[in-house]
């Protein structure tokens, strides 16, 4: 009875392990195929932290009645918030490339 058990935990560890295995994302390519895609990854982080504050800018501002000063203050923080995003791209990024294929991420 008590091998029965073992045995089934260690299937069941085996397949837990199999299955991390699968899901872990792989590390970026760090040719120029992978800078595309960050590259492209930063601008559209921008361009939609930018277009989302001039839209909540606009509703709020037509709502109140005050156009211009919530444009102005929604799109800056959107710019904010998607240079934000572009840092922690960048961070990211960085940390992958110099971590290596080699490493093993800890859960």
């Amino acid at each position: 009875m008590s091998s029965d058990t073992s045995e089934n935990s260690h299937s069941i560890e085996r397949r837990i392990d199999h299955a991390r295995q699968e899901l872990q994302p792989t590390i970026r390519d760090s040719g120029a195929a992978g800078q595309a895609h960050l590259a492209w990854r930063m601008v559209v982080d921008l361009v939609a932290g930018i277009g989302i504050g001039a839209g909540v800018g606009y509703g709020l501002g037509h709502l109140f009645g005050m156009l211009p000063i919530f444009m102005i203050i929604f799109i800056l923080l959107g710019f904010a918030a998607g240079v934000n995003l572009m840092w922690r791209t960048a961070r990211e990024f960085r940390s992958e490339s110099l971590r290596g294929p080699t490493d093993e991420r800890k859960n």
